[in-house]
């Protein structure tokens, strides 16, 4: 019986350590998330916000480097959209793009009625 004693003194003594390292560290920080130890999210980030910028410097001369070597010059981007210039527009001054699954929208800058809209918005578009 004495053994019996001893043990559920023990298993007590253990539940209530446990649930008062437990509200101990609820009253640390009110994250869910958190157990009160290590370092906060921005913390991590502003320590590693040098390497992550000289990351970035280093893999776009790469690219560059690369788009020399294969390309023999770096290639002028490819992407035609809406311009304000309509020799220069997508929809080449007709006023309709015509998307890639065959449906026609309305440009932006020389579909009828838009560019009063966008005028009144604040840009300069000749009204079409």
């Amino acid at each position: 019986m004495k053994h019996h004693v001893k043990t559920l003194f023990i298993v007590v003594v253990s539940i209530l350590g446990t649930l008062v390292y437990v509200e101990a560290t609820k009253k640390k920080n009110n994250s869910p998330w958190s157990n009160g130890f290590g370092c906060s999210t921005e913390a991590i980030t502003d320590m590693y916000a040098d390497y992550i910028n000289e990351w970035k410097m280093l893999i776009g001369k790469s690219f560059d480097s690369a788009e020399m070597q294969v390309f023999g010059d770096k290639p002028a981007p490819d992407i035609v959209g809406p311009d304000p210039d309509p020799d220069k527009c997508i929809c080449g001054g007709s006023g309709w793009i015509q998307q890639g699954d065959g449906h026609k929208t309305k440009c932006p800058y020389h579909g009828k009625g838009m560019g009063t809209l966008l005028k009144d918005n604040g840009l300069k578009i000749q009204k079409h």
